[in-house]
Order: structure tokens, then sequence, then C-alpha cells
């Protein structure tokens, strides 16, 4: 920032500092400072092109940078806990599907992807110089995140709808305490779709032992034939009856994306 940089061809990229604002925002339930609209708060987020950039190739966004000093600016998980969130595991994977499915290249800082923490003082005033400590991975919930997100990554970078502009967003539903957003990547149509549907509340489906539980998402997009639909963040397929209906948690993001009915089956760990 600012973009008048790109505006005037003096950059061809800029760091997307907006989103790392908004994002740590909406992932508490708030609308960003600057925008009165919790929808337009997240639609910001999750598409570039509404905040001065011309297209994704324009914008490098995070979730956090190597400026962690001062107000909002701590590695996640210490944003997290400061802000009273007592199970931060929930926000940081709604975050990273956030990152990863936006418009944009996505940055992550080292230690993020695991929730490390930031807990030596800093020689410098405004730039991360600890290390990252790996022995947290022995934290069982830590290790979680870091096989959620690999599997975000492997989509990221292996999927052809997360490689174009092309968003849309299907539904937006704030009755009865919710905040649940659903945004698709790719071309309308396309036999490349992605299909995200994220829960920024403590609202969740009631009874979810029911099996008749559901969340209704009234216009998700066909399924085209010789294909179905996979949730990538627990990796299974989605039968047919339940495409568009699912159970929705608290603070929860589910990721789907189409492939073919004989496709290779489940995506390993690793990206």
């Amino acid at each position: 920032m600012p973009p008048a940089l790109l505006k005037q061809n003096r950059l061809d990229g800029l760091w997307n500092e907006r989103f790392k604002q908004i994002l740590r925002q909406v992932i508490l339930g708030k609308n960003a400072d600057f925008e009165q609209s919790f929808e337009r708060s997240v639609r910001m987020l999750i598409d570039c092109r509404l905040v001065d950039f011309r297209d994704g190739t324009q914008a490098v966004n995070y979730v956090t940078s190597r400026n962690v000093q001062g107000f909002r600016n701590e590695r996640l998980c210490n944003y997290l806990v400061s802000n009273g969130v007592s199970d931060p595991g929930k926000r940081i994977k709604l975050a990273f599907v956030c990152l990863l499915t936006a418009v944009g290249i996505p940055m992550i800082l080292a230690g993020e992807e695991f929730a490390d923490e930031h807990d030596k003082p800093q020689v410098y005033p405004t730039k991360l110089t600890a290390s990252v400590n790996f022995s947290r991975l022995e934290d069982p919930w830590r290790g979680e995140i870091l096989n959620y997100v690999k599997r975000l990554v492997r989509l990221r970078t292996t999927y052809d709808a997360l490689a174009v502009d092309d968003t849309e967003f299907l539904h937006v539903d704030f009755t009865e305490g919710k905040r649940v957003v659903v945004w698709q990547r790719g071309h309308q149509g396309s036999r490349s779709l992605v299909v995200v549907v994220a829960n920024f509340s403590e609202w969740g489906t009631l009874d979810p032992n029911d099996s008749l539980s559901e969340y209704l998402i009234p216009n998700w997009p066909a399924t085209p034939r010789r294909m179905r639909w996979r949730e990538i963040t627990q990796n299974r397929l989605v039968p047919p009856n339940w495409v568009g209906r699912e159970l929705l948690y608290p603070w929860e993001a589910k990721v789907y994306c189409l492939e073919e009915l004989d496709g290779p089956g489940p995506m390993p760990d690793s990206p």
C-alpha cells in the first residue's frame, strides 16, 4: 500500500495490508474498521479487486507479516488469545480458508501454519527476530492445524478454479445470530469450481447428532455430469443427497471442490 503505486505503474504488485486488517476483524465476528457492513467486509477480504487491485496478480495476501509489533500485528495465535478467544484453533483454520481461497497471491509467515506464538523479546522494534519454535508441533491441536493447512495449500496450488479471478458470492445469512457467507471460485458453469461455506459466528446447526439436521445453501451450483463434490478440509467425498445441505459448526468453514467421478480418491496430507 498505497495502491496508487500500481496505478502509476511504479510496481506490478503490493503487499495487501488491507487483507490482514479485515481478516483479523471478521474472524472475531466484527466489521472491518473502515466498513459498516460485515458482508461487504468479507467481500473485500475474498476479492482484492474490491480494494483497488486490478486482479489477483497485484495483491500479496497474508494473515501475518514480519511486522509483529503494535496493535493487531501480533502473530495470529497471540492476537486471538489477547482478544479473549479461548480456542484459537477454530479461528486460525477459518483464517487460512479465507487466505487460500481468496483472489490474490497467498503468503504465509513461517510458523503461522501451525499456530506458533511470539513469546520472546524483540531486538528491533518492528521486525520478527525470534526463530520458529517447531517443538510446538508436539501439541496435537497444532499438528491438526498444520495438516489442515497442507490440504488447503495442495488445493490452492493444483486446482484451476483458484488460479483465476472469478468470484461469486452465492449466499449470505445473518439471521438468528448467524454470520454465514458462501462464495464460489472459478468460471460459472465450469467443471472446476470451489465453493466455500464460512461461518463467522458462535451459531451452529441445531441438534448436530440428529440425522435430519442440516444447513441448506439454497442456490448451490449444479453438479455437472460425471462429477462429484469433495470436502477438502476433511478430505471426504460428499454423498449426492448431502450436497449443499450439510451441518455447520461455530467458527467453521467447509471447502468443496468438483472432481471427476472416477477421480484419484483422497488427497495426501502433504502438499
